[in-house]
Parts: structure tokens; sequence; C-alpha cells
């Protein structure tokens, strides 16, 4: 027995899509490969949705598929095209509202994708270090040197 039902989960799942995406978006830098992401993502939690313990943890859960499935993603596009043949099909932004935006998506991707859980996703150290397979220490120090490459690359701008 699931401890969130069928309706719960389709109206967690809506409200969750615009994250998985800009989470997706923020490993991969590519809209095509974000979208497969998250529907990897959709479908994965739809067939694990029993392995899910307490409703409660929903969001961290579904971050953690979501964030497991753009890295495949990105494994495999490394394999194949080089990221700085992608920069061409990145999209800018085209208003200042943007900017860090812009700044974090230019980090490597271990400090890119602990600033996304951390910051734009919200998750705790704890929740990162488990979605991303590494220790809390790990999750410190990358967070800590994120921000530092952040800082500098904003004072340049």
């Amino acid at each position: 027995m699931t401890v969130i039902d069928h309706q719960t989960f389709e109206k967690q799942i809506r409200e969750s899509i615009p994250n998985l995406y800009r989470l997706a978006y923020g490993i991969l830098h590519n809209r095509a490969d974000a979208e497969d992401a998250v529907s990897e993502t959709l479908l994965r939690a739809y067939e694990k949705l029993h392995t899910l313990r307490k409703a409660e943890r929903f969001h961290a859960w579904l971050t953690q598929i979501a964030a497991n499935e753009a890295r495949k993603i990105y494994a495999g596009n490394r394999k194949h095209t080089p990221m700085e043949n992608m920069e061409p099909y990145m999209p800018a932004f085209q208003d200042d509202h943007h900017e860090l935006w812009d700044v974090v998506m230019e980090l490597e991707l271990c400090y890119r994708e602990t600033i996304l859980l951390y910051f734009y996703e919200r998750l705790t150290i704890p929740e990162i270090a488990k979605a991303l397979r590494v220790p809390q220490g790990t999750v410190k120090s990358r967070l800590s040197r994120g921000k530092k490459l952040l800082r500098e690359k904003l004072s340049d701008h």
C-alpha cells in the first residue's frame, strides 16, 4: 500500500514539474534532454511510488529521482557530445533578473547541481547528500566552494 494515493500523486507532480525541469536543465543545459529527464522522472516515480515511506518526503524523493535521471543523461551525453559544443544551443535569458541563474549555469556540474538543490529546490544538506549519493561533508564543501565561485563571478560582472 502506498502512502500517497494516485490523485495526490498527480497533484503533487503537476506542482513539481517546473522545479524538476529547472533542476534538469541546470544539470543538462539542454531543453530536450531536460524534458527527457523530467519524463523519465515521472515514469520512474510512478513505477516506484510504492517505495515512498513518508508522504511528507515526496518532494525530496522526487527531486532525488530527477537528479539521478538528469545525471544519467548527462553521463550519456558526455560520451557522445562534448559540452562545449552544446553552447550554441543553450538559451540565454533576456533580462537582468536571470543574471544569477546565468552565472550558476557557468559553474562546474558538481557545484551547479549542489547550488540548484540547496537554493532553488530548498533541500537540506542530508537530502542533497542522499540525492547525489555523496557524503554530507562533500555537499558542504561543494556548497561553500560554489558560493565562493558565484561571488567571484558576480563581482566580475
